[in-house]
């Protein structure tokens, strides 16, 4: 099987869960319906690609084992800086290179929420935190395309010297009206606007809004 680094990773970890031959047809069946190439695959693709492989490797893997073959196909969602793999960054920092999502339908939504919550795990997050990762991440999607027509999340982890998840989203809407009394709890608008950006605020340990005629930009992160 040629193709970059992508197919070559995802289909090392199959290797160790079932026969060569058909880790390879799973996985090239998997990409194909997804619409994506082995070849092109790239480090964003990978939550969409290792989500459709759960179902996909079912009849092939024995039950005990998923588990273990689902948990090392998600590690690849987090390459090593060691590794060089593309979306790995090699800085004393140890901050892996950050990954942008464009959000404009409910599915760019769901996806951003599941890379955020496998990537989250990947980086050995505990189950309550990858939940507020995923929960804060939906929130903003959703305000996103409710709002400003859409825009776009960006994930990027942290390793050292503490390790966390920082997600940034922008939009090009016209802004937040009222925010202070969004923040604070008391604003309650008819359509709902704000409630989630005050849930974001409550589940990051860090947390900031900068928001005006030309769009918003709220950032958080959550502590692993």
């Amino acid at each position: 099987m040629s193709g970059g680094w992508v197919g070559s990773a995802l289909l090392r970890v199959l290797q160790q869960f079932m026969a060569e031959t058909a880790a390879r047809w799973v996985l090239r069946g998997t990409v194909e319906s997804l619409r994506l190439s082995l070849d092109t695959a790239t480090a964003a693709d990978l939550p969409r690609i290792v989500e459709a492989l759960e179902p996909a490797t079912r009849h092939f893997v024995d039950p005990s084992r998923r588990p273990q073959m689902m948990a090392q196909l998600r590690a690849q969602l987090a390459p090593s800086p060691s590794a060089g793999l593309e979306g790995t960054a090699t800085s004393a920092s140890a901050e892996v290179r950050a990954t942008t999502y464009l959000v404009r339908t409910e599915a760019d939504a769901s996806h951003a929420r599941l890379a955020a919550r496998m990537l989250c795990e990947s980086l050995g997050g505990r189950g309550y935190e990858c939940q507020k990762v995923a929960t804060a991440v939906s929130e903003l999607a959703r305000n996103q395309i409710s709002y400003a027509g859409g825009g776009t999340i960006q994930l990027a982890p942290q390793l050292a010297p503490k390790r966390l998840l920082r997600v940034s989203a922008e939009d090009s809407g016209q802004g937040i009206p009222d925010l202070e009394r969004v923040l604070s709890g008391t604003f309650k608008s008819k359509t709902g606007m704000g409630l989630g950006l005050l849930g974001v605020k409550q589940l990051a340990d860090r947390f900031d809004v900068r928001t005006g005629p030309k769009g918003t930009q709220v950032d958080f992160e959550v502590w692993l």
